[in-house]
């Protein structure tokens, strides 16, 4: 992330019985306790229902800011292992990015 000095990888593979593993490494104390209060296995329904995932679950949010990427790149990388987004496509982009434009508008 750009936004923070932290680095986060997220990796998620999909399992025999549908769910998908995720696992989240980071040096980022807040990131590693979400990471452990999601518990390392989420629902394809977490992944379709946006408003009721618990990737997005305020308990299991608790202290991760807004602003952070990591439930979104669980989202990315959940898409990509469902088959919801082509890894040629990804392989393509390379990276998601965020631009803040720091410059105010004098004119």
């Amino acid at each position: 992330m750009n936004a923070c000095d932290r680095t986060a990888t997220v990796t998620v593979s999909l399992r025999d019985d549908g769910d998908l593993d995720v696992d989240i490494r980071s040096d980022c104390d807040v990131v590693m306790d979400y990471a452990q209060r999601l518990g390392g296995r989420i629902s394809e329904m977490d992944v379709y229902n946006f408003q009721k995932s618990k990737i997005n679950a305020d308990d299991i949010r608790v202290q991760l800011t807004a602003t952070c990427l990591v439930p979104n790149a669980i989202y990315n990388a959940a898409f990509m292992e469902l088959g919801m987004m082509t890894r040629s496509l990804a392989r393509k982009a390379k990276q998601n990015t965020v631009i803040l434009d720091t410059e105010e508008d004098d004119g």
